[in-house]
């Protein structure tokens, strides 16, 4: 039966109870961390190496991710699978030979009818010329259905050899993946089995029951790592954006296209089996990154007569209908400030609606001079929404699909006007009322003149 717990600290001491126990009777244990993508399985690597060296032990950490094929290897080897069922003897000098290629490849070009040309020449003493043609349209046709979070990935033989051989006393090379140029790298780094008394091995496949099965169950332990399905996104998400080459556009496409039902047949199965589950849910650290802006100077009222007074007394300069559809999960406060919201426009005065943007908005900066800073996440910004989803429907599933809450939905209509020299903006919230926001440069008698008409429709 698993233990589960929420808390890093109660997680990394529960794993400390195990290893030693596991230590009393062998020289070595291995600590295997799966989970899902982006909830946190590096991150308690870490915790967990931090802890075991304050504790005088001597952990080695190594990441699945690090034994990434590559994209080289990755679509060679599914070519060589779904073409020539698994025949080609020097599958790996082709991969290498190609990486030679496309590693300086812009990623989304790396397979593209340039890349193809360039790649023709280096694989041609491999093949006969019908194969050869064979060969590069499997590269071409497995491209388009790239997935980077299945088994196939990852070199797990390679793997298990290198825990093997580190439970032995052995040395290994250190394994490095680049996200940057989606490819193996050399580090030139050793590992020494004779040094360490922990083995640390994270990834999402790490409790993949043919890459446990290679290990003596005496002195294994094993973790699961999750967290609720909206921090998983857009954890995934903004970190592709920082560390990778790939746009926003299709990570969020791999994302549901097969990251998630990886996740939910072939990852997600393996939490019943680990010894400790970690629930780590979004922090509020995470919460407070992303590009900075500024709230504008803002005035609230429900009264419509001070609008439409203010309106019919403004230059009108356009009037926009929005709906926004905001993304939860369970248990999360309604009133939650962590929020990721589908936006749509309306061209009929709010009669349909055409889906447009998905942003993320963090939790407001603590200031003194009483500015409220918040930080904001394009993950889809306008103009690219029907490069993902083929309609607003399609999006809400795919976020359903994925454990998401959808809704509530609000309803907003905006003017922007130029009233006595100040422009601002007003905009009404379905069930809140109207929001009147100064744009800079502020202009003060405009602004008093606002607040006196506001208070005076509401009788103050």
């Amino acid at each position: 039966m698993s233990y589960f717990v929420h808390h890093p600290d109660k997680w990394a001491s529960a794993n400390i109870d195990l290893i030693e126990e596991c230590l009393e009777k062998h020289e070595k244990t291995v600590v295997i961390i799966a989970g899902a993508s982006s909830s946190g399985k590096s991150y308690c690597a870490q915790i967990l190496s931090q802890v075991l060296k304050a504790k005088g032990h001597h952990p080695i950490a190594i990441s699945l991710d690090s034994y990434n094929f590559g994209l080289s290897g990755i679509i060679s080897n599914k070519v060589n699978l779904h073409y020539f069922d698994n025949s080609l003897k020097e599958i790996r000098k082709i991969a290498a030979d190609i990486k030679s290629v496309i590693q300086d490849i812009p990623f989304n070009k790396k397979y593209d009818d340039e890349a193809i040309k360039k790649i023709e020449p280096v694989i041609s003493k491999y093949f006969s010329r019908e194969d050869k043609e064979k060969f590069l349209h499997g590269l071409q046709e497995e491209w388009k259905v790239l997935n980077f979070d299945e088994p196939s990935v990852y070199d797990m033989q390679e793997a298990s050899e290198d825990v093997h051989t580190l439970l032995k006393g052995g040395k290994i090379e250190k394994k490095q993946y680049s996200k940057v140029v989606s490819e193996r790298v050399p580090t030139g780094i050793y590992l020494d089995g004779q040094e360490c008394d922990v083995i640390i091995m994270e990834g999402i496949y790490a409790l993949t029951p043919s890459l446990v099965a290679c290990f003596d169950h005496r002195n294994l332990i094993t973790n699961f790592i999750d967290s609720d399905p909206k921090t998983l996104y857009l954890r995934r998400i903004i970190r592709d954006a920082k560390e990778t080459s790939a746009s926003s556009v299709f990570t969020t496409s791999l994302y549901f296209k097969y990251i998630i039902p990886s996740y939910i047949h072939s990852i997600l199965p393996n939490k019943e089996s680990a010894d400790v589950v970690f629930i780590n849910d979004m922090t509020f650290l995470e919460m407070k990154e992303g590009t900075l802006y500024t709230t504008k100077m803002e005035m609230k009222t429900k009264s419509w007569e001070a609008v439409d007074h203010i309106i019919r007394h403004s230059t009108l300069r356009k009037i926009t209908y929005e709906k926004d559809t905001y993304f939860t999960s369970k248990d999360e406060p309604l009133d939650s400030q962590n929020i990721l919201r589908l936006r749509c426009y309306s061209d009929d005065e709010g009669k349909t609606y055409v889906p447009s943007s998905l942003v993320h908005k963090g939790l407001p900066k603590v200031r003194r001079d009483g500015k409220c800073i918040r930080p904001i996440n394009v993950l889809i910004k306008e103009g690219d929404f029907f490069k993902v989803w083929n309609s607003e429907m399609e999006c809400l599933q795919d976020f359903a699909k994925a454990g998401c809450l959808i809704g509530p939905v609000q309803k907003k209509i905006k003017w922007k006007i130029e009233y006595k020299n100040q422009n601002l903006t007003i905009r009404y919230v379905e069930g809140q009322g109207y929001f009147v926001e100064f744009d800079k440069p502020y202009v003060k008698e405009a602004i008093e003149y606002t607040k006196n008409t506001i208070a005076r429709y509401e009788g103050k």
